[in-house]
């Protein structure tokens, strides 16, 4: 049996969850990926208020996907930019579909935004998961988190194409 999945925006009163998906994926997901420096120079920048921000900008968007009672993960998607800021998925929960389902709706609101590419910013462990969804590496990049670190990572793009015949 399984149990219901509920993919929704955002709300302010789910920012706590929302920084704790966050905080646990970069802990444990991207810990054999990057070195302790960089982890320590990034978990301090997760606070609630970078998602209250995002909800009353009006060129960005924020979803949430619930399963098994509870924010489980959630994307980022910055319209003006055509770029995915974010998109995390509690690591237990990694090969259940779960961040296949939020990539998916961030690209149908991406398409519905009239947006012909979505770009984004892959961390080393996460590169495979974007490639197997059509996302091509343009190349490494840096993040940078302070004047001293930055996180590599590999700049990705994907073509959008809106699968609805137009009338």
């Amino acid at each position: 049996m399984s149990l219901p999945t509920l993919l929704r925006p955002a709300r302010a009163e789910d920012c706590r969850q929302i920084c704790e998906v966050h905080r646990l994926a970069v802990r444990y997901s991207c810990a054999q990926s990057y070195t302790q420096q960089i982890l320590e120079a990034w978990l301090p920048l997760l606070t609630q208020d970078s998602y209250l921000e995002t909800l009353i900008s009006k060129d960005k968007t924020l979803w949430v996907i619930e399963y098994e009672g509870g924010i489980r993960g959630f994307f980022q998607l910055d319209f003006a930019e055509a770029q995915m800021d974010a998109l995390y998925v509690l690591p237990f929960l990694h090969n259940r579909g779960l961040g296949t389902a939020l990539l998916q709706r961030a690209e149908q609101l991406a398409i519905r935004a009239d947006l012909s590419i979505l770009s984004l910013y892959a961390s080393k462990n996460s590169v495979s998961f974007y490639e197997l969804n059509g996302y091509l590496p343009l190349g490494n990049a840096a993040v940078p988190l302070n004047l001293d670190v930055h996180i590599p990572c590999t700049l990705m793009r994907k073509h959008l194409f809106n699968r609805t015949p137009s009338l």
